[in-house]
């Protein structure tokens, strides 16, 4: 590959190569906690609908989780185009070196990359954790991240804003990234005091599933009730963790397909010969899936509560608010003045965002059915009303959400 024509600071692969399918190289851990088969699913419809040949390049046992590549395995393979994960610095630098296209997937350094960069929108993880908590009634916040990472302070930040907003305060406790060897009570002895300081009830974002389960292993040993004290939320949405946790685990869902899709996307551009942006590339998660460690509703106001409960009942059926008042016990005027005193929104936004909420985690099932059928399941009726919907309170379209 000694007569790549340069661009930028990559080679483009000249147009006697590109006649023959590219081989692709994706050299990442043998697991990450947001979904690596999810991930590879996505680059692999790519490179099925480029014709490129996919390769997974041996890694280092020891690579998964905190610890990094053997890069020098990479030197040897002919490929055209990388797509990887570097965390340092010294790793971002001698890869740099390389005369071949690469995406980079790592998330520990932040903008200081040169490697063109693909990677979760952080800030939106945590605010979508921050409305979920938020929105169970909860006036007490708190966050639970990895010291010195540049993933966890931008789910802090996002976290903090969506806070900040409702008029709520963040008690946050970081600690730094837990090595194989450490002790299982290492883990979790400062979090139980952490825990033991908090004011109750406790809406508690944990940055990612590992660090949740952490949460829910501390509580049970210090007596806190989850969710009645302590309601806790993770992210990644890692279903070995999710599905098997006790209680089950909340998690905000992050889009692990569309991540490799993209990922791929901007590797074919690279391939190319067009120039990458210095800033990453950012990937929105999805949703939240709402498991049974936040299946708790904190509202003062019995109208108010009733009021919720019968439209996360009924959200599926054809009705308007004057029966949700009615439901409630309440005139219409007194439900729509003390619901926005208590939620900071309508009793009709509140309800609209529960059935694109429901709409959403349908429409990225792998069993996935038709919009027409979903909007009647969600209570919009027809396909029609459902996109419309999704256009003014999302500013996207149903097609956006696919099964990962």
């Amino acid at each position: 590959m000694d007569n790549l024509r340069k661009s930028g600071k990559f080679c483009a692969i000249p147009i006697s190569i590109m006649s023959r399918p590219l081989k692709i190289a994706v050299a990442l851990p043998d697991s990450k906690p947001w979904g690596i088969t999810r991930f590879f699913n996505g680059v692999n419809e790519y490179a099925h609908e480029r014709k490129w040949l996919l390769t997974s390049c041996p890694v280092n046992p020891d690579s998964a989780d905190d610890f990094p590549l053997d890069w020098s395995r990479l030197k040897s393979w002919q490929v055209d185009g990388i797509i990887l994960q570097a965390n340092d610095r010294k790793q971002s630098e001698q890869l740099r070196k390389w005369d071949i296209p690469m995406v980079n997937i790592g998330e520990d350094l932040g903008t200081d990359c040169d490697i063109p960069r693909l990677a979760q929108n952080n800030q939106l993880v945590g605010r979508l954790a921050a409305e979920h908590l938020i929105g169970l009634g909860l006036k007490n916040l708190a966050y639970h991240g990895v010291q010195g990472r540049w993933y966890s302070d931008e789910r802090l930040k996002g976290f903090k804003l969506a806070a900040r907003e409702a008029r709520l305060k963040v008690n946050s406790f970081c600690l730094p990234h837990m090595t194989r060897d450490a002790l299982w009570n290492e883990r979790y002895e400062p979090i139980k005091r952490w825990l033991k300081t908090l004011p109750l009830p406790v809406g508690l974002f944990a940055v990612h599933d590992y660090r949740a389960l952490i949460v829910l292993s501390a509580c049970r040993e210090i007596g806190l009730k989850v969710p009645e004290e302590v309601a806790v939320i993770g992210s990644d949405n890692d279903l070995m963790v999710c599905e098997f946790s006790t209680p089950t685990l909340t998690s905000v869902c992050v889009n692990a397909y569309r991540m490799g899709y993209e990922a791929a996307r901007l590797l074919d551009r690279l391939i190319q010969g067009r120039l990458a942006h210095h800033e990453p590339i950012l990937i929105d998660p999805s949703e939240v899936a709402a498991r049974a460690s936040t299946d708790v509703l904190h509202v003062d106001n019995p109208a108010i509560r009733k009021a919720i409960q019968f439209m996360q009942q009924n959200f599926a059926g054809s009705f308007k608010i004057n029966a949700v008042a009615e439901a409630a016990g309440v005139s219409r005027r007194f439900l729509e003045t003390r619901f926005r005193e208590e939620r900071q929104t309508s009793p009709g936004e509140f309800l609209i965002n529960l059935r694109l909420q429901k709409a959403r985690a349908m429409l990225t099932a792998h069993n996935r059915r038709s919009a027409e059928d979903i909007a009647r399941d969600c209570g919009f009726g027809t396909g029609k009303n459902l996109r419309a919907a999704f256009k003014r309170v999302l500013n996207a379209s149903p097609n956006d959400f696919r099964p990962e």
